[in-house]
């Protein structure tokens, strides 16, 4: 386990070791540990609140056995390994071990361990302080007192201070005597003082009980400003709150009667939206029928034309009376259908117009009842326009179903 290492260790006195052999740092270590856990085991209680310096042993614990772990891989790490671990102790050990150990070959370190033994944890701290760091604890306690006084005498336990004590005693009688003079000087003093207190006191009374007053006659004049304010401003708030309670009932009343008419219209604009779609459909295939009908008449048509004139036997003559009349009753048939195709799909082509408009129109009623554009007459005619009857199917006439659209907009604009 001999390897070359360079570590510096230092303790709370600041002395520094450095140290050139892991051997030799684990030698160290050893010593230290074995010291100060045999002390803190002697002081265990009822003295057992450890000084601080005494959890330096926990950190040369950790060299040890860091450096006992080291020992299977020691033979095969080289330099710069070993550097590395190095480092790592030296950040996790050496560096604060600095604040928590104090080394065991000092002078004053078995006076140390006596005191914690003896006198505890503040006795020992009073004492470090007073021979480490030369201040003196100001805690006021019985322990802290007795520590600093044995640091005192450990530190100067060779002076020769008791000779100074005749001289004290002379200076104590002359002190005495200037005492007296001065107590006698100083009683004149203290009756002239409480004459100018007593006057002072009296002229101060009368100076507060005046600024009192004023301060409470102001008080009273703010306090009923303020109040007056406060009446005043809280009547404009209840009046502005009052009137935005009746704005946002007047606005749920209008929006609970358009949700019950949207509710009352949903349902048939859901009907005639379904009605404009079955119309739209069924015009498409009249439409369609339509279209084959006059293709195929014309086709028809066309061939016996054609044969007739080209003088080509037909199936009905035309030169006979009965051909004739079998032939206009085949033209007035095929017109019938012509024009019942025609009917059905331009009737099919307006019911499906007339559901669409009745459709928006439900609409347009429900967005003019909520922004409240519409009144009772114009209601009537949406409701007669959107429930009048409708057609049955075939046109009797080139006119529709008169809508009352016109007249709705004129309404609602004069409402405005």
């Amino acid at each position: 386990m001999k390897r070359t290492i360079s570590v510096n260790l230092g303790d709370v006195t600041g002395k520094t070791w450095v140290i050139n052999d892991l051997k030799e740092l684990y030698r160290f270590a050893k010593v230290e540990f074995e010291y100060w856990e045999k002390s803190a085991q002697e002081c265990s209680p009822p003295n057992n609140q450890l000084h601080t310096y005494f959890n330096g042993r926990n950190y040369f614990k950790n060299l040890i056995t860091s450096i006992d772990n080291w020992k299977e891989n020691l033979e095969n790490w080289d330099d710069t390994q070993l550097t590395q671990h190095i480092n790592n102790l030296q950040r996790g050990i050496f560096n604060p071990i600095r604040q928590h150990w104090l080394w065991s070959g000092h002078a004053f370190t078995g006076t140390f361990v006596e005191i914690q033994k003896s006198y505890g944890q503040h006795s020992a701290t009073s004492f470090a302080n007073f021979l480490i760091n030369k201040q003196v604890n100001a805690n006021g306690n019985k322990e802290s007192f007795i520590g600093t006084l044995l640091a005192y005498e450990f530190e100067l336990q060779n002076s020769d201070l008791t000779k100074r004590r005749n001289s004290e005693k002379v200076s104590l009688r002359h002190l005495r005597n200037t005492l007296e003079k001065t107590t006698n000087s100083l009683t004149g003093e203290v009756e002239q003082f409480k004459d100018n207190f007593a006057l002072w006191n009296e002229n101060t009374q009368t100076s507060w009980t005046d600024w009192k007053a004023q301060i409470e006659e102001e008080y009273n004049s703010v306090k009923s400003e303020q109040k007056h304010k406060s009446t005043e401003q809280l009547t404009n708030q209840k009046n502005e709150f009052i009137s935005y309670i009746d704005g946002c009932r007047t606005r749920i009343s209008d929006l609970e009667n358009t949700y019950q008419e949207k509710l009352r219209l949903e349902k048939p604009a859901e009907y005639w939206k379904k009605s404009a779609r079955k119309y739209g459909v069924q015009g498409s295939l009249w439409s369609l029928a339509l279209i084959s009908s006059i293709l195929l008449g014309l086709v028809y048509f066309f061939d016996f034309f054609n044969s007739w004139l080209e003088g080509q036997e037909t199936s009905i003559k035309l030169n006979t009376l009965q051909g004739a009349v079998i032939f206009g009753s085949i033209l007035a048939v095929y017109a019938f259908l012509v024009k019942t195709l025609s009917k059905l799909t331009f009737s099919s082509f307006h019911l499906m117009r007339d559901s669409e408009e009745r459709e928006q129109l439900t609409y347009l009623y429900l967005s003019l009842n909520n922004e409240g554009q519409i009144d009772g007459t114009s209601r009537e005619l949406v409701l007669q326009a959107l429930f009048s009857r409708t057609e049955t199917g075939l046109l009797s006439g080139d006119s529709g179903p008169t809508m009352p659209v016109q007249d709705l907009l004129k309404e609602a604009l004069k409402t405005k």
